[in-house]
């Protein structure tokens, strides 16, 4: 009888940093959970800024500091990170200041990259996002939802989502001021896989051509039929999970070499 060569190593051990509220039941990351079973081991977290009151202190150190504790409290001494739009900033943030605990890092459509304007796209998405946040709390969600859209882009329906308040704009502050720039990112020497959608703002395309251009082993992927609304691990779990296994597969032998 033919073995199952997949459950011939180790699971890989990753920690999924979705931007969300910390995961209900059925967490975002559920679906390639699913796909990648005996093969890897998700741990999801969200993000500590849901679970403060205005006003409280809230930084980057305080998003990746969560990771740490993450990682500790499951007994893990290396890992991987997934991070997703804000989680991926964080997930940047954490493989700056965690060094060799990370083993590799994925980033879906990061929020941002670093405090410089890196490209013009970059300076204009800035700009557009400033005008969101003048908008009356109402209106900001859904045009965010438009803005993260290529241009002229149907988003697909949302259903009821919570208020924007307070806790977005100590979100927003802190990725406005992340403390590091995108050359700054040349210091992280781990693999990296860039990920964005066809049918997302082209500015998070470019920015993962100039994570790859900084970063000394980074590599940026597109799925053609995706967007920040409709993200690959909830529309096509089943391609990602194998882009995800193969790029962790591929990151141990290279850690270890």
């Amino acid at each position: 009888m033919a073995r199952d060569r997949r459950r011939e190593h180790p699971a890989e051990q990753v920690i999924w940093i979705t931007p969300g509220w910390p995961p209900p039941r059925t967490a975002p990351s559920a679906a390639v959970a699913d796909e990648l079973a005996g093969r890897a081991v998700i741990t999801e977290i969200g993000l500590v800024v849901w679970d403060l009151a205005p006003g409280e202190p809230y930084d980057l150190a305080t998003e990746f500091n969560a990771v740490n504790a993450a990682a500790q409290a499951r007994g893990l001494s290396r890992y991987h990170l997934f991070g997703f739009s804000a989680g991926a900033t964080v997930a940047l943030a954490a493989t700056l200041a965690l060094g060799d605990a990370v083993q590799s890092l994925t980033l879906l459509e990061a929020a941002v990259i670093g405090d410089d304007d890196w490209h013009p796209a970059e300076t204009a998405f800035r700009a557009s996002l400033a005008a969101v946040r003048a908008l009356p709390a109402e209106q900001r969600i859904p045009a965010c939802r438009q803005l993260f859209a290529r241009p002229g882009e149907p988003l697909p329906p949302l259903g009821s989502p919570a208020p924007w308040d307070a806790r977005d704009d100590m979100l927003e502050d802190m990725l406005a001021q992340v403390g590091f720039t995108s050359s700054d990112l040349a210091a992280i020497t781990v693999p990296v896989l860039a990920i964005s959608g066809g049918r997302s703002n082209p500015r998070f395309r470019l920015q993962d051509e100039r994570l790859a251009e900084v970063i000394p082993h980074a590599r940026a992927e597109v799925f053609s039929e995706r967007s920040h609304s409709s993200p690959p691990h909830r529309a096509e779990p089943a391609r990602l999970a194998e882009m995800l296994i193969d790029f962790w597969t591929r990151s141990a032998r290279t850690t270890t070499t």
